[in-house]
């Protein structure tokens, strides 16, 4: 059976595609760009377009939808291109799936598509239904990809905050660990100065890694109709980050907090929306189903990652 990966230039589908190739599994990749990864077919395509698809999916086919605008800044600027990419292109891709005999379509969401109260451990059922457009694009895409009627297995996987790289036959380099050696070196520098930093809420993570192994999980149990968090059971904040980035114990300040944040509470309240805000929330999640169900062990932890770096 041939795996299709649309996205395949992407931080998480370039992994996936050298993962799957790494372990003789036939890949195609479909991107925007021409690379061609060694051991794996290609399609360039040259817009995200369900025109482009027509005739590209075979009976048989396993297909991961790793594309969509990620950009949370990007998604509030263009609103109507998060909706294309991250909800209505892939029900068309659907639709092309199920109508060639394709065996499955795995859509990779994010944590994000739910909005979950502060403090709580969240599961998949969990929360509200986010109202940014980056957030409510992929709960869009969830409910109408999980509710077709074809034949074709159709799982939803929302990974938590993704790092690392793939360290197999290939190498995965990416934004995730270009910024994570950047906030090592930022934050050494700043804790021989001050060992304090803003308090902020706890973030649960992901390592590419364990990400890959999920996915694959995922089709050799064959699920279907599901929704499936993929996290570490480990949770952090900037503080902790910090202590493991720089190798020196730093301490969350709220005197801090307040300064920094106070500008954007000032627009917040003319009605300016800013993110930063939001790292003041705690925002918690377990992959209690994905281990329950399918077995699925994360072995890697974020701040073993930043250690050594």
């Amino acid at each position: 059976m041939r795996w299709v990966i649309i996205g395949s230039s992407g931080y998480i589908g370039s992994a996936l595609c050298r993962y799957l190739v790494d372990r003789g599994l036939p890949v195609l990749s479909v991107s925007r760009r021409g690379e061609h990864m060694e051991g794996a077919d290609h399609q360039q395509i040259p817009e995200y377009s369900d025109e482009w698809f027509r005739g590209l999916f075979k009976a048989g086919d396993r297909i991961v939808y790793a594309a969509g605008l990620a950009s949370i800044p990007g998604c509030r600027q263009q609103p109507e291109l998060a909706d294309w990419l991250n909800c209505r292109l892939p029900v068309a891709l659907l639709e092309l799936a199920n109508g060639a005999g394709a065996e499955s379509f795995l859509y990779l969401s994010s944590v994000k598509a739910k909005k979950v109260l502060c403090g709580g451990i969240a599961c998949e059922d969990s929360g509200q239904p986010a109202s940014d457009p980056y957030g409510q694009s992929k709960w869009r895409a969830e409910q109408r990809l999980l509710a077709y009627p074809g034949k074709i297995r159709v799982n939803v996987l929302r990974p938590a905050a993704v790092y690392g790289e793939y360290g197999g036959k290939g190498r995965v380099q990416g934004v995730h660990r270009s910024r994570a050696f950047a906030w090592k070196s930022g934050l050494k520098r700043l804790s021989r100065y001050l060992p304090f930093v803003p308090a902020t809420g706890y973030r649960s993570f992901v390592a590419i890694e364990d990400l890959l192994v999920a996915i694959t999980l995922l089709e050799e149990r064959a699920c279907d109709g599901d929704i499936f968090i993929a996290a570490e059971p480990a949770y952090y904040d900037l503080a902790a980050i910090g202590s493991a980035a720089s190798g020196r114990h730093m301490k969350s300040s709220r005197i801090m907090t307040l300064f920094i944040m106070l500008p954007f509470e000032i627009l917040a309240a003319l009605g300016v929306k800013t993110a930063i805000l939001d790292a003041r929330r705690s925002e918690l999640y377990s992959a209690a189903r994905l281990r329950t169900r399918l077995a699925w062990q994360p072995r890697a932890r974020y701040v073993e990652f930043l250690r050594r770096g």
